[in-house]
């Protein structure tokens, strides 16, 4: 039996005109070439699934096409169909991911003289071209600059960023958008009704929303659902195979931060990595919501991706979220990221964010005992005795700061045992007992004394003691270099089996050690409160 073409290879679009969602760019590209003002090179930037490469071939069908009219390919021709079957020999296309060195390119720069030999044009298109390195793309540039006119250079790239600016100054660029979510449902049921399936138009609605903007992706879950359906696709098969979306799950974490419910937000967290997903890419889609969030808040309409149910969602979001604290909930996202590379696969880093967010970012003074709201974690207001008179060797923090809300958090549970069969211990041993540890530590290093003086203790994670340090120096030294030092101490001043876990302190800033010298003289004697300039 002949093995069944997936369905986002079989509907590729054949002219420009069924090129969906881009009409910007077909309509300039069909106009340039029905008035033979083709450019020498194309750049064509954009999310994965939105059109590129298919737009590159059509550029190669049409500038070969005898037939073309108004700058479209027939596709009946003898080289519009050897295009569309993938044996024309004038369209050379590179996978720039695994031919991305200065040899290639020489290649390239080397064959490119040579004249087409079936049709007028021979173009190269060169898929995700941010891949190239430096040298290949230096060999490129050369190429672009003086190209021979038998010869067409088309790039495609999901990260524009990377490409070098000299590189961009030589061609035409195109930014293709994500595809608007009304033209991903009409395609699906077109080829529904081609395909001579039967499905209700919710699941359709579902799928397009999995596909954000992504036609080829939301092909491909089609083509999952025909093959899980038993008849008719359901919105339940689609809902049992696909799961909720990337959006639902965004957009349940900033319900939970619209309503201060921490419980809701750390739960969410937790079937998150129940479920292996990769907490960085969910914290990138909440980024991205949130700028839906400041759009709709702004200007009081929608990203032109958003389905009606997805419009509804983020315009009730956005009047229960003030720009400020869409601002406060962005700049505390992009840390959370940046802290999830370092963190060593514990969601600790997401969590505390979620709890800091929840938590109103107070400047004066704690709400007052009788509030009616705290967040989830909070602790029991203190009597004003133990809050006027904080423990020697410690220092105060702001009540809404990420080491407060840890503090509020660990405070509520109930002490935590490290250690098999060692006895239970809580966060307020282990900070009672840091000075003496400074102190073990300043017999042997005053530098590590500093270090450790400086350090907090934030949190017990399962059974490890989270420590957070300052600066990205000192943690790397002691995670790496002094953990098995630092578990000794604590486990013989606590009398317990310690395991610790160093972590970068969230909100702390931190001085710039790129000199080496600098770098030495800190590890040597620990990091100084003002640096003063070194010649």
């Amino acid at each position: 039996m002949p093995e069944r073409a997936a369905l986002y290879r079989r509907y590729r679009p054949q002219t420009f005109g069924a090129i969906v969602g881009q009409e910007h760019v077909t309509r300039t590209l069909r106009n340039a070439i029905a008035g033979g003002q083709v450019a020498h090179a194309y750049l064509l930037a954009g999310v994965r699934g939105t059109g590129k490469t298919s737009i590159a071939r059509l550029i190669a069908k049409a500038v070969n096409c005898p037939n073309a009219k108004d700058g479209e390919p027939c596709d009946r021709c003898e080289n519009c169909v050897a295009i569309r079957e993938g044996r024309f020999l004038d369209l050379i296309e590179i996978d720039a991911a695994s031919n991305r060195g200065i040899d290639e390119m020489r290649e390239l720069r080397d064959k490119v003289r040579f004249t087409p030999s079936q049709g007028q044009y021979k173009v190269y298109v060169i898929d995700e071209a941010h891949q190239l390195t430096t040298e290949a793309f230096n060999a490129l540039l050369k190429t672009l600059e003086e190209p021979p006119p038998h010869a067409i250079f088309v790039l495609a790239t999901t990260e524009s960023q990377r490409i070098p600016a000299t590189i961009v100054s030589r061609t035409q660029r195109f930014d293709l958008r994500r595809i608007p979510h009304k033209g991903v449902v009409a395609q699906l049921a077109k080829i529904v009704e081609q395909e001579n399936l039967r499905a209700e138009g919710p699941a359709l609605e579902v799928i397009a929303r999995h596909a954000q903007g992504s036609l080829r992706d939301a092909e491909s879950m089609l083509d999952m659902v025909v093959a899980f359906a038993d008849g008719a696709i359901t919105l339940k098969e689609v809902d049992e195979l696909l799961g909720s979306s990337d959006w639902e799950e965004t957009a349940a974490l900033f319900d939970a931060l619209a309503t201060s419910d921490g419980a809701k937000g750390i739960t969410l967290v937790g079937r998150l990595v129940d479920d292996g997903r990769d907490l960085r890419l969910f914290v990138r889609r909440a980024i991205e919501h949130t700028r839906a969030l400041v759009l709709t808040r702004a200007t009081g309409g929608v990203p032109d991706w958003a389905s009606e149910q997805v419009a509804a969602k983020l315009r009730a979001q956005a009047q229960t979220l003030s720009l400020d604290q869409l601002a406060r909930i962005a700049k505390r996202l992009v840390e959370t990221e940046q802290y999830l590379r370092t963190s060593e696969g514990t969601p600790l880093p997401l969590e505390l964010a979620i709890l800091d967010l929840v938590t109103p970012n107070e400047k004066a003074s704690a709400p007052p005992p009788d509030a009616t709201r705290q967040s989830v974690g909070s602790a029991p207001p203190r009597s004003s005795a133990s809050q006027a008179r904080p423990e020697p060797g410690r220092r105060e923090v702001p009540r809404g700061s990420v080491v407060a809300i840890a503090e509020r958090r660990v405070a509520t549970e109930e002490s935590v045992g490290v250690g098999a069969a060692s006895p239970a211990v809580k966060l307020e041993s282990v900070r009672k007992a840091w000075g003496e540890l400074v102190g073990r530590a300043k017999e042997r290093s005053v530098g590590k004394a500093a270090q450790l003086a400086k350090a907090e203790p934030l949190a017990i994670d399962g059974t490890t003691i989270v420590i957070g340090f300052g600066e990205e120096f000192a943690r790397s030294l002691w995670q790496d270099k002094r953990r098995g030092e630092l578990e000794q101490d604590l486990s013989e001043i606590l009398k317990a089996t310690i395991r610790v876990k160093c972590v970068r302190q969230p909100g702390v800033a931190e001085t710039p050690t790129d000199d080496p010298m600098l770098r030495a003289a800190i590890e040597t004697l620990g990091r100084p409160d003002r640096i003063m300039e070194i010649e």
